[in-house]
């Protein structure tokens, strides 16, 4: 079989998604809350999620054969896992997470309306980190009882009725549907900002792709963090 080649790598102008190149974000003109290429810094968030992360999922959850549809659901929550803390970093303006990274994933399950329902106390966010964030992200495996499922009638429930402490059992395919709503959200809210906190996700959204760019971020707001 003939391997594809994928062209040499450019460390001045590296890809930052399949379509666009770090120096495609630095020609944005962004220092107009109003720019038309507001809408293009977007397309290049959705497509370096879509292209890189996203879309492998999707291929994954079509594949012709059944068992890698059955016995994906690792894979899946994986990625997922991954996209939650990159998502609450673009929310905050980060180029890494700061702190912890438990309470990165019960401020970012808390403050989405697509999770807070389901994650709704701080231990849940801690068992979902311990067990399957960490679990399968360091040991190819979930912790104790906790387990990946599809087809649940809820997200997020207890693998032993009223005792989380020994595990909980994820829909990964509700999971999955809630991180999906959850980026289509953000990303309305850059396109077209209603309020302050609006605003300040752009201005945070700004940061933290330029720290994916490697530039100094160009920003409306007068608070603006630079990279140092």
């Amino acid at each position: 079989m003939r391997s594809t080649a994928l062209g040499a790598p450019s460390n001045a102008n590296p890809y930052i998604s399949p379509k666009y190149r770090a120096n495609d974000w630095q020609a944005l003109k962004l220092l107009k809350t109003s720019s038309a290429d507001w809408q293009v810094a977007v397309d290049m968030f959705h497509d370096r999620i879509h292209g890189r992360f996203l879309a492998p999922v999707e291929a994954i959850i079509s594949h012709p054969d059944s068992k890698i549809q059955e016995f994906s659901g690792f894979a899946i929550l994986a990625i997922d896992c991954l996209l939650v803390e990159t998502l609450n970093q673009f929310h905050k303006g980060t180029d890494e997470t700061e702190g912890s990274h438990q309470d990165a994933f019960w401020d970012f399950f808390s403050k989405s309306r697509f999770f807070r329902t389901e994650f709704d106390t701080k231990k849940k966010a801690q068992i979902f980190y311990g067990h399957f964030r960490c679990g399968i992200l360091h040991q190819a495996q979930t912790k104790k009882l906790s387990k990946v499922r599809i087809g649940m009638p809820a997200m997020v429930q207890p693998t032993i009725p009223n005792n989380i402490d020994e595990g909980l059992t994820i829909d990964r395919g509700k999971f999955h549907q809630a991180l999906i709503d959850e980026i289509i959200d953000y990303m309305q809210r850059l396109r077209a900002p209603v309020n302050r906190e609006d605003h300040v996700l752009r201005e945070s959204f700004v940061t933290k792709m330029s720290f994916i760019a490697g530039c100094q971020p160009t920003s409306p707001y007068p608070r603006m963090r630079t990279r140092q």
